[in-house]
């Protein structure tokens, strides 16, 4: 694609001086946005992407009358948008009446009740829907107060609405206000997306069809009246492959068991109780899980219907008893939903979710999809799985919106990303490097160590040569600091060996199972730490590799331990064989990918302006063959050496 000339005059809506390259983003984005033909924009992290779309998309929307619907994955995400709007619009005066944003999130975050009831707070979409829904038909007293009060206080939520299009607040400012008046934040935010030209809203708004439906309609457009924008696009083809998968585990039939014996334990087939098929159906995945993973395995395949083969063996029934079987289950789960939802409890049903489970497990007979057994937890809660190999299948809705942009810092290679969505031919494919100064940042690694399986998992001395290599940095450099391992398995291997004992330094861990607010806490104090030098131990393509901010002198060193190659599962393998089949790139599309955007990813931590300076090692002699998308890699004779001589220079 060739790119005219634009000058700085030309970039209308845009609320700062131009930095370098975001004249041509600018224009890519006009461009998709008047042609109507899919973008896919890679630009180095903190190269400004979110406001070159906006404002370009808000302009847009005024001249063309179309709206706009901005996905992220993150809250933090969301906030950017929100922060970008309000910049434009103290920017542009004469523009404020034109441009309205409202952010939206689902009633897990929004629905007060929720976020003060644990039970609640763990409640899909669909469940939190129909409590809502009981809990609004409830006589005065008895539901939802917050809903209530947004029935008799009109002049209140009339006030509510005049703050919100004059400040555009984010989500969690709004419910702050809300809780404080005693209203309910998503169903006021309901009220307002109809006014709105720009929805800042999560993934699932779009690729769930009830939530999508339900966003459109309450815009008042419909997909080819809008505009849509996927932030951080490389995290989409797996968020689609999670959407479409599925799981059955011994927990959830143990569950499914518990609610028989509150709620009755009827025949569900001939002489068959409930109880008796659940005991059948917990077995067999018992069994599965012995016959099927070996030492070492966490999952394995199931070429056959194995787990459909021993319930019929231990029953004496046949495939077409067990749908029956599978479609009276899903009716008592319904029942169960009911009673509890009457009972003011989140309607959930156990019962119900396994026999949609069984009904898909029955019903898949399609090459893009495998059967899985599956055990992380050492027998105490294998599960059997039904995974999504072609993200292409949840992809379908993005191809009925007017044009579609897809933004992130790591996309390459941008042929996998549209070949993974079966985005049009015509899609343009851009890449753009860092606007900053290339000296401002450095990346090297180590010819003398490997994380490869093979090299750590027999090799003591490896291991502890890692470990010397990170406790040298760390406690030599005063500057913050960030570990990021592969695997949470793998930094609580070189915990176990000694390394947080052996850093004299401040150490802030990372946790698999950490709540957001409990993550946030640790990076504030961790960001604190500019001029003594604290360590945060965490992993490639977590939560704090993965969009979180670190500007200055909140983080000067990254240290990347080994290449995040996937592991070699079963489900990997059979990832890699379909993109073989289908593209003939396996490696490339099922591994070199995904690892080179992870590796980008916590790369990006360093620099997010001019004004950053940063350095990144990578314990790994495996780094080299990154070289074509990390670009200024160096091989390092020796580390402390190379770190101090960048930092002095700064």
């Amino acid at each position: 694609m060739i790119l005219k000339s634009i000058e700085a005059s030309e970039i209308e809506l845009f609320p700062y001086k131009p930095r370098k390259f975001q004249r041509e983003i600018v224009l890519a984005i006009r461009e998709s946005l008047e042609s109507g033909t899919p973008l896919v924009l890679e630009s180095g992290t903190g190269s400004g992407k979110t406001v070159c779309a906006v404002s370009q998309a808000l302009k847009f929307s005024i001249e063309n009358g179309k709206k706009i619907i901005y996905i992220t994955r993150t809250n933090a995400q969301q906030r950017q948008v929100i922060t970008e709007v309000r910049n434009i619009r103290k920017r542009f005066p004469e523009f404020k009446e034109d441009i309205f944003t409202v952010g939206v999130q689902g009633r897990a975050h929004t629905c007060l009740l929720a976020r003060s009831d644990p039970e609640l707070s763990k409640g899909s979409a669909e469940e939190l829907s129909r409590f809502c829904s009981e809990m609004k038909k409830r006589k005065r007293g008895d539901g939802c107060p917050y809903f209530e009060n947004m029935n008799d206080k009109f002049d209140e939520v009339e006030k509510l609405g005049e703050w919100i299009k004059d400040y555009i607040p984010t989500t969690e400012e709004i419910i702050e206000r809300c809780r404080t008046l005693v209203m309910c934040p998503y169903e006021l935010n309901k009220i307002m997306v109809g006014d709105a030209n720009l929805v800042v809203a999560p993934y699932i708004y779009v690729f769930d069809d009830r939530l999508r439906n339900l966003l459109l309609d309450l815009m008042g457009v419909s997909e080819e009246d809008a505009v849509l924008i996927i932030d951080e696009a490389h995290n989409l083809p797996e968020y689609l492959r999670d959407l479409l998968s599925s799981y059955l585990s011994v927990y959830a039939v143990n569950q499914c068991i518990t609610e028989s014996e509150r709620f009755g334990d009827p025949f569900i087939f001939k002489s068959i109780k409930l109880s008796n098929f659940l005991l059948v159906v917990r077995d067999a995945i018992d069994q599965i899980r012995s016959d099927f993973l070996r030492e070492n395995e966490n999952d394995a395949l199931l070429s056959e219907d194995t787990f459909l083969s021993i319930i019929s063996d231990s029953l004496d029934i046949t495939r077409k008893d067990i749908r029956s079987i599978a479609e009276q289950l899903v009716l008592i789960g319904e029942e169960i939903k009911e009673i509890k939802q009457r009972e003011k409890k989140l309607p959930r049903s156990y019962i119900y979710r396994l026999g949609v489970f069984l009904l898909s497990w029955i019903d898949m007979d399609d090459e893009r999809f495998v059967r899985l057994v599956v055990d992380e937890t050492e027998g105490k809660n294998p599960r059997i799985e039904i995974y999504c190999l072609d993200p292409s299948l949840g992809a379908e809705p993005i191809e009925r919106f007017h044009t579609s942009i897809h933004m992130s810092g790591t996309l390459s290679p941008l042929e996998e990303y549209k070949d993974s969505l079966s985005l049009p031919e015509d899609t343009r494919l851009l890449s753009f490097p860092s606007p900053f100064p290339k000296e401002n940042r450095k990346i090297i690694y180590s010819p003398a160590v490997s994380t490869k399986y093979e090299e750590i998992k027999f090799s003591d001395d490896m291991v502890d040569k890692i470990k010397s290599m990170i406790v040298e940095i760390c406690n030599n450099f005063n500057r913050n600091t960030i570990v990021f391992f592969p695997s949470f398995d793998l930094m609580n291997d070189f915990i176990n060996r000694g390394l947080v004992k052996e850093i004299k330094r401040t150490i802030y861990l990372e946790r698999r199972e950490m709540r957001q607010d409990e993550l946030m806490d640790i990076v504030l104090k961790f960001k604190k730490g500019r001029g003594k030098g604290n360590v945060m131990l965490s992993v490639v393509g977590g939560r704090i590799s993965e969009g979180m901010d670190f500007p200055a002198e909140e983080l000067e060193i990254a240290i990347i331990v080994g290449i995040p190659y996937p592991r070699p599962t079963a489900r990997q393998k059979a990832l890699q064989n379909y993109y073989d089949k289908k593209f003939g790139k396996g490696w490339e599309y099922a591994v070199n990918a995904p690892t080179a955007r992870k590796l980008l990813q916590s790369i990006g931590r360093l620099i997010r302006d001019e004004k950053d300076r940063g350095i990144a090692v990578i314990l790994d002699r495996r780094a080299s063959r990154f070289r074509k998308y990390l670009g200024d890699l160096k091989i390092s004779g020796g580390i402390i050496k190379d770190i101090r001589d960048f930092l002095e220079a700064g």
